[in-house]
């Protein structure tokens, strides 16, 4: 029985590339989120469309045979707390180790590693999602003393190697 779990948030719906490395000793984790859903007043085709796209990111996982738990929000449990709810999968599956990737959402992230730092070991892996890295940028924030969009951009095609227009040099 497998002892790891892979943690994917409804923004992370990568190229299952990102995650193949872990089928083998990995469970996947996905669960749709009451707290989500209600925490703003999104309009219901928004709620709707995030919660397929995770659905069919789920199948299309379950289809490559990542062994996957995917809750519902036709469970029972699904007013219960993402959190809760994690922390119950943990406990059932007896999970030593959890591995994720950085979570953008920084007062969801900070509650998140609250709950398993105190539990398991975490391996937390840095989001394909940006071009920049959280490293990165600190670094970019250290060496400048006014930091403007403008220059941070410029400064990411130069490190890009993207074309930049004689103008804007």
């Amino acid at each position: 029985m497998k002892n790891k779990l892979f943690i994917i948030l409804g923004n992370q719906l990568f190229n299952s590339n990102f995650f193949s490395k872990f089928k083998k000793d990995h469970i996947f984790y996905m669960a749709e989120d009451y707290g989500l859903c209600t925490y703003e007043k999104h309009h219901k085709q928004k709620i709707l469309f995030f919660l397929s796209a995770m659905r069919s990111f789920a199948d299309e996982m379950m289809e490559n045979s990542f062994e996957i738990i995917y809750k519902k929000i036709d469970e029972s449990d699904f007013t219960i707390t993402y959190v809760e709810k994690l922390k119950t999968e943990i406990k059932n599956l007896k999970i030593s180790e959890v591995t994720l990737f950085e979570i953008e959402d920084k007062p969801f992230e900070k509650v998140i590693f609250k709950l398993l730092n105190d539990l398991v070991k975490v391996n937390y892996l840095s989001s394909p999602m940006f071009l920049t890295s959280r490293n990165e940028f600190k670094d970019y924030l250290s060496k400048v003393k006014k930091p403007l969009m403008a220059n941070f951009y410029k400064n990411q095609r130069k490190r890009l190697k993207i074309l930049v227009d004689q103008n804007s040099k």
